[in-house]
């Protein structure tokens, strides 16, 4: 009575392990090289009612099996599979992956996930035209993805783009939210936009010194979206050029930001200019300009 006992209890126990664990059978399995019958025990894991997570590992163990045994065509669909199904999916979770299977998921993951972010791109950014609630979220969510392609390598100019529309926009629904209101203090009113984009230099206050001469001054190339986006949160960029005796530019700072993405290409710019050097007593000198930089309708 006492063994029939005890193999009750293991029984139990094995019962209570398998549902804390369903896949642990399907792993140990793996573990032994017993392939085909990991991948039969993954499909009867995957027919009973598994939660999403579940259905996740079960696929990601039946790539496993099929890289090993030899059936890599299958294992990249399925990887893809895994990888469209979830953006955030990382085989580092699983110690069991050996190195092909790593670096085969890294290939995936670099192929797919840019088109991934471009499709959650535009549904987010017809969200945001639209006001929709959800809009700051999946804004977020695709700036996340981005940020996840930029750190594997899966990076371009098109993505590169999408980001700083995305910050634009997070950046347009900030200024968007309901402020608390200060008192009985006016509201402030709308700066006018002006005509057309321009950048103008300040002159000179210092004595006896002839300010700098822009010799190549580029304006910043601002992708349409975003530049629609900063003339509705009608701010004006202003930054400081840091020009050299040289007539080349040391450093540039930002005194009036607009939004992240616009003043990281501004300054960008501004990086590129060239002067003809600040003179004082005929000798060159390093010199601080500012600049305004508006954006007006064209």
């Amino acid at each position: 009575m006492k063994t029939l006992a005890i193999l009750a209890l293991i029984g139990a126990a094995s019962v209570a392990a398998a549902q804390d664990d369903p896949l642990r059978t399907a792993r140990d399995l793996y573990a032994s090289a017993a392939y085909a019958e990991a991948m039969t025990e993954l499909a009867r894991v995957a027919s009973a009612m598994s939660t999403p997570a579940t259905t996740r590992d079960a696929d990601a163990y039946r790539t496993f099996c099929l890289i090993a045994l030899g059936r890599d065509s299958e294992a990249q669909t399925l990887a893809e599979s895994l990888v469209r199904r979830d953006p955030t999916f990382s085989i580092d979770k699983f110690p069991d992956a050996s190195p092909r299977i790593v670096t085969m998921f890294e290939s995936v993951r670099r192929r797919v996930l840019p088109q991934i972010v471009r499709d959650e791109y535009r549904v987010a950014r017809a969200r945001a035209t639209e006001h929709a609630p959800d809009a700051a979220a999946r804004l977020r969510s695709v700036q996340q993805l981005l940020n996840t392609s930029e750190r594997i390598g899966a990076w371009d100019q098109t993505l590169a783009d999408i980001r700083l529309i995305v910050d634009g926009f997070l950046e347009l629904a900030r200024a968007d939210e309901p402020r608390p209101a200060a008192g009985n203090a006016p509201a402030k009113a709308a700066a006018p936009a002006a005509p057309s984009t321009v950048v103008a230099a300040s002159s000179s206050t210092n004595a006896g010194v002839v300010a700098p001469i822009a010799v190549f001054q580029p304006q910043p190339n601002i992708p349409d979206t975003l530049r629609t986006l900063v003339r509705q949160l009608h701010r004006t960029s202003t930054i400081d050029v840091v020009i050299n005796e040289r007539g080349t530019v040391d450093d540039v700072m930002v005194k009036e930001p607009v939004t992240s993405a616009y003043d990281k290409l501004i300054v960008a710019t501004a990086r590129t200019w060239r002067y003809k050097p600040a003179l004082k007593d005929g000798i060159p000198v390093k010199f601080v300009t500012t600049v305004v930089i508006n954006v007006g309708s064209e």
